[in-house]
């Protein structure tokens, strides 16, 4: 073979050569993309719609950041805990609201249902302002006979009220798990003598929480304790409180109306660092936060997507 011949041989394999290795690192290229954008799509957050319906604590009332509250915290918690959730809210809250208001909302408003049709998750508060409307009316009754009558009758409409809301919400999407918070005392820190007020809360709550458990996907978050006690967390701490505010007992006939109106008003000097300075009623940051934390909990226990 010539010499000429020799170096065009060896130049053609070069190219060759050079062809097979460009073609195998496109390949080799290619590859990786695919597997990168792939990944990439498997990854993407998934979406959490969250549509939240009640009364003064869902609209965040007392939160000084004027964000909404709970729903506004609980979105941010959940998408810092979980990097593969990306979490949205739509806050239906509405302040004064009581059961029955909140229901014809839910059974009238077409862009709450739709809202709630597409929730993932849904929450609730009611209740506070069915117990409060009870108590102004009737608890200046003339005997403590008649009170309890009045409870009894209260207890039994209000379970078939909130049975009422929480089957309407349920025919609209069957499938979301459904969160629902009770309520407290806001007033405890200010008249803790005033046992009757602290009995009525407990009972209501029980009332929402037993028809809770009878719907298929609805969970109880108890606030009780740590809102209504507030700061005052040890038994020591509550006795003292208690004795600075009298030993006098509260029955329906032994307080003046005015004196019934300052005490569900909550005007006092005393001060629940977990509620809002403004109304000594609702919760402040702090209070939203304890709420968001207990909500938190729960739907660790009773989601896929909120586990860190």
């Amino acid at each position: 073979m010539s010499k000429n011949k020799h170096v065009k041989s060896h130049q053609h394999s070069f190219r060759w050569g050079g062809w097979l290795i460009g073609l195998v690192v496109l390949v080799a290229l290619g590859f990786a993309g695919f597997r990168y954008f792939h990944q990439g799509s498997t990854q993407r957050p998934r979406e959490i719609r969250l549509t939240a319906v009640g009364d003064s604590l869902t609209q965040g009332v007392g939160d000084p950041t004027n964000k909404g509250g709970y729903t506004n915290l609980i979105r941010k918690k959940v998408n810092a805990k979980n990097p593969n959730v990306r979490m949205s809210t739509a806050n239906y809250g509405i302040s004064g609201e009581t059961t029955d208001q909140i229901n014809h909302r839910v059974v009238s408003s077409k862009r709450l249902q739709t809202s709630l049709r597409h929730a993932d998750v849904i929450t609730v508060t009611t209740g506070g302002n069915d117990l409060l409307k009870f108590l102004k009316a009737n608890v200046v009754a003339s005997n403590q006979k008649i009170l309890d009558t009045k409870l009894n009758q209260y207890c039994l409409i209000y379970q078939q009220r909130v049975a009422r809301l929480f089957r309407n919400i349920r025919r609209l999407n069957s499938r979301a798990p459904i969160f629902v918070f009770g309520i407290y005392n806001p007033v405890y820190v200010y008249f803790p003598q005033v046992s009757y007020i602290n009995d009525t809360v407990a009972q209501t709550n029980q009332i929402t929480k037993k028809v809770s458990q009878q719907q298929h996907g609805i969970y109880f978050v108890s606030i009780n304790k740590q809102l209504t006690d507030g700061q005052f967390k040890t038994a020591k701490e509550r006795k003292s409180l208690e004795k600075k505010a009298g030993a006098s007992n509260f029955s329906g006939n032994q307080s003046s109306p005015a004196d019934i109106e300052r005490i569900l008003n909550g005007q006092s000097a005393q001060s629940n660092q977990y509620l809002s300075n403004n109304d000594h009623f609702h919760p402040n940051l702090t209070g939203y936060k304890i709420m968001t934390d207990q909500l938190y909990q729960q739907m660790v226990k009773h989601t896929t997507w909120a586990k860190e």
